[in-house]
């Protein structure tokens, strides 16, 4: 999930952030990222909760890498903080896809072991 983190503090840069800000604007246990960085994830849960709080966060570019990093469209307002529709299932097969891949990676690194 390094690439995850990669794109991550991409877009922490892009709008001024820190760990420690995303933790309190989120309700993220305090040093919660950080961890997630040194294991190699966050839980659902707490991803939610970044793209919930950040609703300009395009979810499919935080897993993937796909399209860009800042949703533009109606559904986004940032001066009224209104949040679009969160699409559970989405997030989940993001989410299994990242976890799939993560896993035929490790077996590939045993293979050659």
């Amino acid at each position: 999930m390094s690439d995850f983190f990669d794109r991550l503090d991409k877009y922490m840069e892009y709008k001024g952030l820190n760990d420690n800000k995303i933790t309190v604007e989120t309700g993220i246990s305090n040093g919660l990222i950080g961890k997630g960085r040194k294991r190699g994830g966050l839980s659902q849960e707490n991803i939610s909760k970044i793209l919930y709080t950040y609703n300009d966060l395009d979810a499919n570019w935080l897993f993937r890498g796909t399209g860009e990093m800042i949703i533009h469209n109606e559904s986004y307002n940032e001066n009224y903080h209104t949040h679009p529709a969160i699409d559970w299932e989405k997030i989940i097969k993001s989410q299994q896809e990242l976890l799939d891949y993560k896993d035929k990676q490790i077996k590939e690194l045993q293979e050659k072991l």
